[in-house]
């Protein structure tokens, strides 16, 4: 069985979750509909890269089993209609 450092998995997780969180709050603040699209082109451009490189560690050019690829990220569920690109 592999050992995990509990400590640095309870951080990790705190971290996902407040990106998670201010991400969709960046993102959906503002009103006008200009800034709205500029801090999803820089959500994008920032997360995109990190994505690409955790799921590069554990993959060929698919999705692991049980995964499913939308536009480029691994989800465990189908893409929803119309976001399918």
């Amino acid at each position: 069985m592999k050992k995990v450092d509990l400590n640095q998995y309870v951080q990790l997780r705190t971290m996902l979750d407040s990106l998670q969180i201010g991400a969709l709050r960046y993102f959906v603040d503002p009103e006008d509909p200009c800034e709205q699209e500029a801090h999803f082109e820089y959500l994008y451009k920032h997360l995109m890269p990190i994505i690409q490189h955790v799921w590069a560690q554990s993959k060929d050019t698919d999705c692991p089993e049980g995964y499913y690829d939308c536009n480029g990220c691994c989800v465990p569920y189908q893409c929803i209609a119309g976001y399918d690109q």
